[in-house]
């Protein structure tokens, strides 16, 4: 088993995370890959001093996004790993069960036909009232990436980033994360690092299973309580559905993804002039991401295009290209 996480300036809620793992229980001949994405909040120097205490493999990756930082990873030490192997995926805002990595390993063991498997992510609130966000509890998921179930099987959709392990042999064969998604240092990143890779494994015919006993709490910063980061993130959640669905539908899905934000815009803004005063924030939360999701469905357009346009393996005449695709 391998487990695989990336920090960008995270020092602070990182040394919780390895603090947390002194005292989950290691299964033998398990790594620790961690990889620096370019911090300049003395991360390095933080992980250099817990090498004597878990079993750390430091990678320093400085193109910023957590997706290369993990492909980063997996080119390196995908070709070295048994088929049935398991590689764990997490971030660092993670506190972990002590039972967790024994508790994945045991579902891999137990359902060897599944390739993915999904543990529980609870949150670790940090003990501010968040009564002002009641308006958006059921969006609580998107927000905090929080998921829980029964033991069972379920689609390899519903395994997602803080808590999730994917047998080695898929990326044995040179599946990868698709760089364009998820955190990159950036405000404006489209979402769904991991579930854009889980629609693939989906769509190509793989199983996965929720392991319910495999249990992480992520840490909620007071900063992500606030309306404004609430609004951005429905924003970067719609504009990540929006490129992913126009990318599977073609012409026929940006009209109905088009038309559908559109809906919900005009929706959201005819309830706040209706009732201004009635649940404002999730007025904004749902106009956020229906933008959003105009964005991402028109960003893939302009994309698709623009490949036709100068040939997807013409680097040179693509790099020539005076005004390229805007993200």
């Amino acid at each position: 088993m391998i487990v695989i996480l990336s920090s960008l300036n995270g020092r602070d809620r990182l040394v919780q995370m390895l603090d947390a793992l002194l005292r989950v229980r290691i299964p033998p001949g398990t790594r620790l890959h961690v990889v620096d994405n370019g911090s300049e909040d003395g991360t390095p120097e933080l992980l250099g001093s817990f090498l004597d205490r878990l079993p750390l493999v430091i990678h320093r990756q400085p193109l910023r996004g957590k997706n290369r930082s993990v492909n980063f990873v997996l080119d390196a030490v995908s070709a070295s790993l048994e088929p049935s192997e398991l590689v764990v995926l997490t971030d660092d805002d993670i506190l972990p069960d002590p039972a967790w990595l024994e508790e994945l390993e045991a579902s891999a063991r137990a359902h060897p036909d599944r390739d993915v498997f999904a543990g529980r992510i609870l949150a670790q609130w940090p003990g501010s009232d968040i009564s002002h966000l009641d308006p958006v509890r059921d969006h609580f998921g998107i927000l905090f990436s929080l998921t829980s179930g029964t033991e069972g099987p379920v689609k390899c959709q519903l395994a997602w980033g803080p808590n999730m392990a994917v047998r080695a042999h898929v990326f044995r064969s040179g599946v990868r994360f698709d760089p364009r998604f998820g955190p990159d240092g950036s405000e404006g990143y489209p979402m769904g690092s991991e579930t854009e890779l889980m629609e693939r494994l989906d769509a190509a015919g793989h199983r996965a299973w929720f392991a319910e006993r495999a249990c992480v709490r992520h840490m909620i910063r007071p900063s992500q309580l606030g309306a404004q980061s609430v609004i951005k993130r429905a924003f970067r959640h719609g504009y990540g559905v929006g490129w992913r669905r126009q990318r599977q539908a073609g012409a026929p899905g940006m009209v109905i993804c088009l038309l559908k934000a559109m809906k919900g815009v005009c929706a959201a803004r005819l309830r706040r002039a209706l009732a201004p005063s009635a649940d404002p924030l999730r007025q904004d939360f749902e106009e956020a991401w229906a933008l959003g999701l105009a964005r991402g469905c028109l960003y893939q357009v302009r994309r698709a295009r623009a490949v036709t346009q100068f040939g997807e393996g013409s680097c040179e005449r693509r790099a020539a290209v005076r005004t390229p695709v805007k993200d």
